[in-house]
């Protein structure tokens, strides 16, 4: 009883089980999303699914980008008690970003036959109704941010599982009604709808305040400019492969990539809670001026057990695992599963460094990650890409050489503080 209370008084071992739970029903509806998808639709109809979600992931960086910077100047303004500054910053953003977002709606629509051409994607609607997610999908982080940043873990917790049960609810209707692909990507934009609405509900005290102040725009922009950097590679890092497994190998094979794929990243998104709980944490001990490295040595241990779990679970049962799930589809993926998943337990480490530099202002990781891009792009996936196997061994390799760097810009950002 004794550690039990010790680590709910310990406020991230706390906020961290608040928001794992969250993130495991999050997770969970994700996951059967992609499985019940797999199983509804055709290998070839999955691998375009896979693939428009894996494009619409590595846009959606502007998202994350608008919760992270968000998530810092509301912790910073809360901290201070100056939350006239805090619903302003709700309101303007709001506002703003609506409009931002019908323009790319605009936008996506007339790039949308190329773009599918280049996917070898035959109706380009797939990719406009993605997409019309959009205007909801930039404000929705800007009322999770507010909840992060003031630390309401509980209403962050359910806004974001919200998301994941409406997106299932809906594609799986929809798929099951006959709609395809066009039902699996319709799901996401009606769970932005819903997820917008519930949200707006639980920040609606907020809103309410009569106070009004200046939002600080200018040093709102040069911060999201750096995290903008940083997010955009790290999506991008674990993104990448789908893009080009869809283009390079044929639909059977980008197929059976995509299982490995769906499996493979829970050991991505399972330890995913630590980062969102170390930014606020982080954040609020720097800016007292004080050193929160502890904050991040715990985060690296969880992370590093909960998907070094996945990994050694997958390494022992592969087959098991992918005939429960997909039945004997996908069954050749066997060999696979657990290096893959390896892959992903470097970058869900580098997350944790990732929300942790952000939460100091540590822009220098943006260009480790910009790096260890490179590598995957120009080095590895351009030169090997002809196989599964040739794939997998290159995101492992990206994987520990971009762990390597995230942790090397830390060090050095020390080294420059002393």
């Amino acid at each position: 009883m004794n550690a039990v209370r010790r680590i709910l008084d310990d406020s991230l071992y706390r906020n961290t089980i608040i928001m794992l739970t969250a993130s495991v029903l999050s997770n969970g509806f994700n996951y059967l999303y992609q499985l019940i998808m797999g199983r509804l639709l055709t290998p070839v109809q999955y691998g375009e699914l896979l693939a428009l979600l894996s494009l619409f992931y590595m846009f959606s960086v502007a998202f994350t980008t608008i919760n992270t910077s968000v998530t810092k100047f509301v912790n910073v303004y809360g901290i201070r008690g100056e939350f006239g500054v805090v619903r302003s910053l709700i309101v303007e953003s709001t506002k703003r970003l609506f409009l931002t977002g019908a323009l790319v709606v605009l936008l996506v629509a007339m790039i949308s036959p190329e773009v599918s051409k280049f996917l070898n994607i035959d109706n380009p609607w797939y990719l406009i109704v993605l997409f019309a997610s959009v205007p909801f999908g930039l404000v929705l982080p800007v009322y999770q941010g507010a909840l992060r940043g003031l630390q309401r873990f509980g209403a962050l917790g359910l806004s974001t599982s919200s998301w994941s049960l409406f997106k299932l609810v809906f594609s799986v209707l929809l798929v099951i009604a006959g709609h395809g692909v066009i039902g699996g990507v319709g799901g996401v934009f009606l769970a932005h709808v819903m997820a917008f609405a519930l949200t707006l509900w639980l920040i609606a005290d907020i809103l309410k305040l009569d106070e009004r102040a200046k939002v600080p725009l200018r040093e709102i922009l040069h911060y999201s400019g750096g995290a903008f950097i940083a997010l955009f590679a790290y999506t991008t890092l674990w993104n990448m492969d789908m893009i080009i497994v869809k283009h390079y190998l044929s639909p059977s094979e980008a197929g059976l990539y995509s299982s490995i794929s769906v499996l493979g990243k829970i050991a991505l998104f399972a330890p995913g809670a630590i980062g969102m709980v170390i930014f606020p944490e982080a954040s609020k001990i720097h800016e007292r001026g004080e050193n929160p490295i502890k904050i991040l040595i715990k985060g690296l241990l969880l992370a590093g057990v909960i998907a070094g779990g996945v990994v050694v679970v997958y390494a022992l049962f592969p087959g098991t695992i992918l005939s429960i799930v997909y039945g004997g589809k996908y069954f050749d993926a066997s060999p696979y599963l657990w290096r893959y998943a390896l892959a992903m337990m470097f970058l869900a480490m580098v997350s944790v460094i990732l929300n942790y530099s952000l939460s100091i202002r540590n822009f220098r990781i943006g260009v480790a990650l910009i790096a260890s891009l490179l590598v995957e792009i120009v080095v590895l996936i351009s030169k090997f890409h002809s196989t599964i196997s040739n794939i997998i061994t290159a995101l492992i390799v990206v994987g520990v050489v971009t762990f390597i760097t995230s942790l090397l810009s830390l060090i050095s950002r020390g080294r420059d503080d002393d």
